[in-house]
């Protein structure tokens, strides 16, 4: 089963996100790929739309999992969608605040610009958790690292994708908890603007799902970079 995650970057209002010809690229990606499960981050109400039409029209069948953080403004309000490709069934799914009142829509930590949030999936044998960590305040990071301690379930496998914004230190104490491997650790940076210093983006696997074959997708789309992220795939082994 190959596993992927991407922080889209949002479109937002900046003049020249390219954010339609990045999409394009993204679907191209998508279908060269062919991942099974992709965990995405900063994905807007208008990517997700367009998303899914280029899907369809390469004929690709993915079901798009996940609420918005439901900010009041739909120009800056954003999915951690996870999309499943639809040979798979999905049991049961739900969009977390990253809180102390997760259940309740837009509710954030203190200090917190906007809300955080987490969405996951539940199959047969497995459960996907997808997120994207705060990039400014450092405690509050560790507050929504807790928040999704306590959410996880744990009867069963899990997988997590996300744009985590942590260094290796806390990564590795936050995997060490809840008894994951990040299958990523040999990938190098994966923010590709600025210093090519920062690995903000990882599959985290339980410690009993062997992986391999983990990518990092420094992929252009018609001469331009699909995001200031790179998508990064892992195959799995559920067995």
């Amino acid at each position: 089963m190959k596993i992927m995650t991407f922080n889209l970057k949002d479109d937002g209002l900046k003049l020249f996100s390219n954010w339609k010809k990045r999409l394009y690229g993204f679907a191209e990606l998508i279908t060269y790929e062919n991942p099974d499960i992709i965990g995405t981050q900063e994905m807007t109400y208008k990517a997700k739309k367009l998303l899914e039409k280029l899907l369809i029209q390469n004929n690709l069948h993915y079901t798009f999992y996940g609420e918005s953080r439901k900010r009041n403004n739909m120009i800056f309000d954003e999915y951690n969608c996870i999309l499943v490709k639809d040979n798979i069934k999905v049991l049961s799914s739900f969009t977390y605040a990253l809180s102390n009142t997760p259940l309740k829509p837009r509710t954030k930590f203190i200090n917190d610009k906007f809300p955080r949030i987490m969405t996951y999936i539940e199959t047969e044998n497995f459960y996907v958790y997808n997120t994207h960590l705060t990039n400014k305040v450092t405690e509050n990071k560790f507050l929504q690292l807790e928040c999704i301690t306590n959410l996880i379930k744990k009867n069963k496998p899990i997988i997590m994708t996300g744009d985590f914004n942590l260094g290796d230190k806390r990564l590795k104490e936050f995997c060490i908890k809840n008894k994951l491997i990040d299958t990523t650790k040999k990938i190098g940076y994966t923010f590709s603007t600025k210093k090519p210093i920062y690995h903000l983006d990882h599959i985290l696997v339980d410690k009993n799902i062997k992986f391999c074959d983990t990518v990092k997708h420094d992929f252009t789309y018609k001469n331009i970079y699909l995001s200031d992220h790179f998508p990064v795939t892992t195959i799995i082994n559920l067995k």
